[in-house]
């Protein structure tokens, strides 16, 4: 394309551009009601991995307290 094309087809984007938009009320008016966040169950879920990790290096330290008892012992 040449240069002149560019810039009309970029001149004319931006008049097309500038025609559509929607107009901004600047009163904070909206037609909705205010937003009520749904309940995810995210909560339940970070508690379990919580729960989870601790349960795991408890096991990992329980692991290693044995083998070191082991050899101890042996």
């Amino acid at each position: 394309m040449k240069k002149t094309n560019i810039l009309l087809v970029s001149i004319l984007t931006i008049v097309t551009f500038s025609l559509l938009k929607s107009p901004v009320l600047a009163d904070g008016y909206t037609p909705y009601g205010p937003h009520i966040p749904e309940d995810t169950g995210l909560v339940d879920g970070m508690v379990f991995n919580i729960v989870a990790v601790i349960t795991y290096l408890f096991g990992i330290a329980s692991i290693g307290v044995s083998k070191i008892l082991s050899n101890k012992i042996d």
